[in-house]
């Protein structure tokens, strides 16, 4: 198990976080993450975050022991881009590469759009800085963060988005962050980002094995777009907290 500092999340919460990371396949013993704790708090962090496969509920039964809290329940799905054929649909929306005057309204949207994640669902974390957490995201994506951001633009406005990116030596894509603004969720919009999201991908990645999506388990209308449009389940996984701080108001 490696602790490490996630910059981002501290810069955006104004405390030291980290990241508990295990190696593949790596099964942890009770004292194992008790020394975790012990050196976390020897060097000062505040909160931990933890990705658990979902097989592996008795490490997620040690960490509940341990102090760690159970903040989500995310799955992801996969377009196989070797047997997956991406359907035909009719686009409401005009999809373009988003720029600069139109990232204020995306941060609004990204800002309005996330409420059930790991971060809101917090009680130790101000609902105002989960907000920002996402409107940086956004803003970091359109400035080298992700490799494509992909705006949906409706009746003459920006209405959503969603951010593609690779990473070297991963054999797989992926679609991270998207949101539709709430006057324009059920009209297909989300939809077609991805399609155009998989469609980008497909032209200028196409040697990728696929492209991965994921979101938390109860956001089913998304899932339901997804396997329209080909994905098929690929994995879930727990996120577990910890917060080392004294007492449990917000940070």
């Amino acid at each position: 198990m490696k602790l490490i500092k996630d910059e981002f999340n501290s810069d955006i919460f104004q405390i030291k976080m980290g990241n508990v990371v295990l190696e593949e396949e790596e099964k942890p013993q009770e004292e194992e993450i008790k020394a975790l704790r012990r050196e976390a708090a020897k060097e000062e962090y505040r909160h931990l975050t933890v990705k658990i496969p979902s097989p592996e509920k008795h490490i997620v039964n040690m960490l509940l022991q341990e102090g760690f809290y159970l903040a989500d329940t995310l799955v992801e799905y996969v377009f196989d881009m070797k047997k997956a054929v991406l359907p035909q649909i009719h686009h409401i929306c005009r999809l373009q590469d988003c720029g600069k005057e139109e990232l204020p309204a995306l941060k609004e949207i990204a800002k309005r759009s996330f409420q059930a994640d790991r971060f809101h669902c917090d009680k130790h974390l101000k609902k105002e800085l989960c907000d920002k957490y996402y409107e940086r995201w956004v803003e970091n994506s359109f400035h080298g963060f992700a490799e494509k951001v992909i705006v949906a633009a409706y009746q003459g406005r920006p209405v959503g988005f969603t951010t593609g990116k690779t990473y070297a030596g991963d054999p797989y894509g992926h679609l991270v962050l998207s949101a539709v603004s709430d006057q324009c969720r059920g009209l297909g919009v989300y939809t077609s980002m991805i399609h155009e999201g998989v469609t980008w991908m497909l032209q200028e990645h196409g040697d990728l094995k696929g492209v991965i999506v994921g979101t938390q388990i109860d956001t089913l209308a998304v899932q339901k777009a997804w396997i329209k449009l080909g994905f098929t389940v690929y994995g879930s996984s727990y996120v577990l907290h910890h917060y080392l701080g004294d007492g449990s108001d917000a940070i």
